[in-house]
């Protein structure tokens, strides 16, 4: 009995769990992503195609909010059972999502095109407008973060979630700045190998941020969860 626990605890045992793991609840999210993934292979990258891709990206936030939900759980328990977790993620955070989702997205949609209106002028009003577009997309990928991932343990009503997620932006520096500091390098590796890299290792990526996120969990289970009766329940 002790040789097969020893085993099932072992290092080798441990590390082939979470290649299965990750493998697989990565192959469910590029399937769950398969209208983007055609708009993204048959269109051509172009800005006049933004349209396109915003109205792609509508499915994907499910897809997200369940990788967000199983990773979670992962970091939460150490264990994990792919396609159960996945799904019942996906199904669990399918009308939630959309109605922080499409915000999430429109917003996103309004600063790329005044982005890119302000880079079609060379005038310095432009560039400190384009400036300023940058650290707002930086701050809003931010909130972003925070709201997918605070979304996948816990329910809140869809402002408390906005108003937790800014909070925690701007009060968890060192959270905040990881992930920032993760997505950056993604996007230095996606840039000089493939567009394809974030699709094949996303449950990795979203691992680091859910990892990187404990202290904000930590800290709304001791300072934002009430009864049920009050408004709000833990998603364990």
């Amino acid at each position: 009995m002790e040789e097969k626990k020893e085993y099932g605890q072992g290092i080798l045992f441990t590390v082939t769990n979470y290649i299965y793991w990750f493998l697989l609840t990565n192959i469910y999210f590029i399937l769950m992503n398969s209208v983007f993934l055609f708009f993204f292979m048959t269109l051509q990258p172009s800005f006049s195609n933004i349209l396109l891709y915003f109205l792609a990206l509508i499915p994907s936030g499910p897809a997200i909010a369940a990788m967000c939900y199983s990773m979670e759980k992962l970091v939460r328990t150490k264990e994990l059972s792919p396609t159960r977790d996945f799904f019942e993620g996906y199904k669990k955070n399918l009308k939630d999502t959309f109605s922080i989702w499409l915000p999430m997205l429109v917003i996103c949609f309004i600063l790329l095109v005044d982005f890119h209106y302000f880079r079609q002028s060379p005038s310095h009003i432009s560039q400190i407008g384009s400036t300023i577009l940058v650290v707002l997309l930086i701050m809003w990928t931010m909130v972003m973060l925070n709201v997918l991932v605070i979304n996948a343990r816990y329910k809140f009503r869809v402002r408390d979630l906005f108003r937790l997620s800014i909070y925690y932006g701007f009060t968890k520096v060192k959270q905040t700045t990881g992930n920032l500091l993760i997505l950056f390098i993604v996007g230095v590796i996606t840039a000089s190998t493939t567009n394809f890299f974030i699709l094949f290792t996303g449950s990795v990526i979203v691992f680091l941020i859910v990892l990187n996120m404990k202290a904000v969990f930590a800290d709304i289970e001791d300072h934002f969860l009430v009864t049920p009766s009050k408004g709000k329940q833990s998603r364990a």
